[in-house]
């Protein structure tokens, strides 16, 4: 049998090669990559990544009692914390009638310097005092106070280690 000019010659089926293994290669790179894209989404929802920044409530009766003296009577939103560093850092806020804030301060603490009004720091602070440690006593104390209304002034009390 011979083969004519117009006679198309059948292809043999011979096992070869697919470009399948090719393709399946280029996106398993993408697929690898969202998966661990994915593993790392939900490694990072469950951990817990709060940080400690060492600060914590405590009573108000060991905040003012660290710098010397008994909380004030008659406040609103009194809250105290603690910041435990290389020293003891005791922060009290509160709000007080600003009529009282001197004399709360000349009656805690008579033998140290008064309120002031000159080299406070901060624009909104309007009377400040600073005292080293007392006799007999470890914490300084530093006291701000500043204008909230026209009526109540925001005292910020610190008592802590120099």
């Amino acid at each position: 049998m011979t083969q004519t000019a117009t006679e198309t010659v059948p292809e043999q089926d011979v096992p070869g090669r697919t470009r399948w293994g090719v393709f399946l290669g280029i996106l398993a790179v993408p697929t690898l990559v969202v998966a661990a894209l994915l593993a790392l989404l939900i490694a990072w929802l469950f951990t817990d990544d709060s940080v400690d920044t060492g600060v914590r409530k405590v009573s108000c009766t060991e905040a003012f009692a660290y710098g010397g003296t008994k909380a004030p009577t008659g406040v609103r939103d009194l809250a105290c914390t603690l910041e435990a560093g290389q020293g003891f850092r005791y922060e009290a806020r509160f709000l007080m009638r600003s009529a009282e804030v001197s004399a709360w301060v000349a009656a805690n603490y008579p033998d140290g310097p008064g309120l002031r009004n000159v080299q406070c720091e901060g624009t909104d602070v309007y009377a400040c005092m600073s005292r080293g440690p007392a006799a007999g006593r470890s914490g300084s104390v530093q006291i701000e106070a500043a204008q909230d209304s026209s009526k109540w002034s925001e005292v910020r009390y610190k008592a802590f280690t120099p």
